[in-house]
């Protein structure tokens, strides 16, 4: 009913969700050939497609700019999206899934118009995702969940053909695929990369691997990384209260056009620690770097700080002491906790 009334009346977006139904999306059969209302964005959420549906779709509708696909069925074992005559400007993909419901094997995007992408999943063993034709794209946020199997070259690929993204937001098993390959930087410079956005499942594991994607990008303005955005054990939590053994991290190159940083739920690691002194000491035009520390410790607080209040608290004023006393290459910067 809904795609017979959207084609009836010539809407321009549909927002279709049959998160709660049981039975599959009907589409109406049509006799005579018709033409698809102009939609400029679309967007299906659990919805069971047809294999190749996706394709036909966005080739078919000229006018459609932005197409999102949330938690649908797609019954093949691949994902593909090959519209080199379409309009698409703005596709996200957030945890979409082929054959009995099952990750898929790959995913390919060519779509030459597109200039944002959003891809949220996970692939199979030694699933990967592709991206051609895509000199136009500007902003991209991957966001692949940590496969074993997922490779260096893989990880360097994929990165090869965001060469012109400007605005690039990136998962931890990327940076954990960097680390774990010892990277020192990426085969192919990110020189277009202006602004860079980062979470780590475990900081101490994954600054590494950061440290070789910053510097492969030499004209980056500003970075923004969040240090503990996922559920954490307890022994992980403490770590940085009682444990001094970690990683130091390794030296950076200079980073001559960074303005601003701002980083996430900072705790005080050791490594974090070192991570803001080398950020300090080599962005001589750096302005501004906002810490947010509080919200962290309120957590940790509100979930273990019956026990370990007392030392919390020591810790945290240790924190904010260190940071505080930190000196900057740029005379201009300025070292904002919140």
């Amino acid at each position: 009913m809904v795609v017979t009334l959207a084609m009836e009346s010539n809407c321009l977006r549909i927002d279709l969700d049959l998160s709660s139904e049981a039975a599959s999306m009907w589409v109406p059969e049509y006799d005579e050939m018709y033409t698809l209302p102009p939609f400029n964005l679309v967007t299906l959420t659990s919805v069971e497609l047809q294999k190749d549906s996706v394709s036909d779709f966005v080739s078919k509708c000229p006018c459609l700019e932005e197409l999102h696909l949330l938690h649908c069925k797609i019954p093949s074992s691949y994902f593909e999206l090959n519209a080199p005559e379409s309009n698409l400007k703005c596709l996200e993909l957030h945890s979409c899934r082929g054959n009995k419901g099952l990750s898929f094997e790959h995913a390919s995007i060519q779509i030459p118009t597109l200039l944002q992408l959003k891809y949220i999943g996970e692939f199979r063993s030694a699933g990967y995702l592709s991206i051609c034709n895509s000199e136009n794209l500007i902003e991209a946020n991957i966001c692949i969940f940590y496969c074993p199997n997922y490779e260096y070259k893989l990880v360097c690929k994929l990165l090869k053909n965001l060469l012109n993204v400007k605005s690039l937001t990136l998962s931890p098993s990327n940076l954990d695929v960097l680390n774990t390959n010892g990277g020192i930087s990426l085969p192919s410079p990110l020189f277009n990369l202006r602004h860079l956005s980062v979470d780590l499942g475990q900081a101490d594991k994954e600054f590494p691997g950061l440290i070789c994607l910053l510097r492969s990008t030499p004209c980056l303005e500003t970075l923004c990384v969040d240090c503990h955005p996922y559920c954490e054990t307890d022994d992980e939590m403490l770590s940085g209260v009682y444990n001094a053994d970690e990683e130091v991290v390794q030296q950076l190159h200079l980073l001559p056009s960074l303005m601003k940083v701002e980083i996430k739920e900072f705790q005080g690691l050791k490594v974090e620690m070192e991570f803001v002194k080398h950020i300090l000491q080599i962005s001589v035009c750096l302005k501004e770097m906002v810490i947010h520390i509080r919200g962290r410790y309120y957590y940790l607080d509100i979930r273990m700080g019956k026990d370990h209040y007392k030392n919390f608290k020591i810790k945290k004023a240790e924190t904010i002491k260190t940071l505080l006393a930190c000196t900057p290459a740029s005379p201009d910067a300025k070292i904002i906790l919140k």
